[in-house]
């Protein structure tokens, strides 16, 4: 792929921006083209499918101020996917099993006990934490003020690196659940199953999580932090981005999108994932994204042209492309702005009707 940056030879084509349209993310049918000039520029736009950029620790979030609440969602997909938000302040007074939905829960800021049926895991800053359908947990909180960022999909989460080595040292860096330290609530307990139609409350006479051993297999609750994903990259121009974990279905891949050698990406129509690009910590920024838990919501086939990643202060970051069209939530319109595409800094357009 030429780089715009180079002047071109006496007699060569005139510059160009390059631009990539791709199916399957990055994985299916591509073409790159070079432009004459910046194609994702915007003055006005009316309707709902617009980039937007949210500014997470200011949703109000019900669980801060009541541990029973659930999480708060900002968005749906239309396969039924869901982001929450949490600022748990306290412990959870109840046991949750979730039993439509796989979880994924990233750790902003903060650190939490997850115990679940398998043992304890603590999560801290950084820290993606899988929760599969139908395993009963409960969240403790170190100390207020933390806050949690948690898909919800109908789909199955797995952890799939491109390669068995190498992008995650699954030895090292994937954590499962200490199961010596068990849950141990006095009965009687209540237990909340989450369905399609709704939360059901149980009340149990004693507490199921505890456990004496584990008998075969492996827990399926399991950590890894942001940090220990070594972002790819293709040098010396740089290349598309990795998944590391993804639904069975294709409908959702959790990619890293911290900082990496590489030329800056080219302009981007991606016709079949939303990208929602969450901005976990400098100190460099990446584009205007400088802050903590920034999200950059850009729908699918909207034009984007991702900011420079090879950022000498370096950043951590990470993207969840979704293949179902997400739509935000009264919560999240709430914290949303007009998102330009070129450096994912707030829009001067004027937008009219939602």
């Amino acid at each position: 792929m030429a780089d715009p940056s180079t002047a071109p030879s006496a007699g060569g084509p005139p510059p160009f921006t390059p631009h990539l349209w791709s199916r399957d993310g990055f994985n299916g049918d591509i073409c790159v083209t070079g432009r004459p000039y910046p194609i994702v520029e915007y003055t006005a736009v009316t309707g709902p499918h617009v980039p937007q950029r949210l500014d997470l620790p200011a949703v109000t979030a019900a669980d801060a101020t009541d541990p029973a609440a659930p999480p708060t969602v900002i968005g749906r997909s239309v396969n039924g996917a869901e982001l929450a938000i949490s600022r748990l302040g306290a412990p959870m007074p109840h046991l949750f099993r979730n039993a439509e939905q796989d979880e994924m829960h990233f750790v902003q800021e903060g650190e939490f006990d997850y115990v679940t049926d398998f043992g304890t895991l603590t999560a801290g800053p950084g820290d993606f934490v899988a929760l599969p359908r139908a395993v009963t947990y409960r969240v403790v909180p170190a100390a207020p003020g933390g806050l949690r960022i948690i898909v919800s999909t109908p789909a199955q989460v797995l952890l799939k690196p491109p390669a068995p080595f190498g992008m995650i040292n699954l030895a090292r860096d994937v954590s499962r659940p200490d199961t010596t330290k068990v849950s141990d609530l006095e009965g009687p307990v209540t237990l909340r199953v989450k369905a399609f139609d709704g939360v059901t409350t149980f009340t149990l006479p004693r507490d199921p999580m505890p456990l004496v051993a584990v008998l075969g297999g492996v827990p399926p609750v399991w950590k890894l932090n942001l940090a220990s994903i070594q972002p790819l990259t293709y040098e010396p121009h740089g290349g598309p981005p990795d998944s590391f974990a993804e639904t069975t279905d294709r409908d959702l891949l959790f990619y890293t999108l911290s900082s990496r050698t590489g030329a800056r990406p080219p302009m981007h129509y991606n016709a079949d994932f939303d990208e929602l690009i969450f901005y976990f910590r400098g100190p460099g920024a990446y584009g205007e994204l400088d802050s903590p838990a920034q999200l950059a919501w850009v729908p699918k086939s909207v034009g984007h042209w991702g900011p420079p990643e090879e950022v000498p202060e370096g950043y951590l970051a990470w993207l969840l492309e979704s293949v179902g069209t997400f739509r935000l939530t009264e919560a999240g319109g709430a914290v949303a702005q007009l998102m330009e595409t070129g450096e994912f800094g707030v829009s001067t357009a004027t937008r009219g009707g939602a």
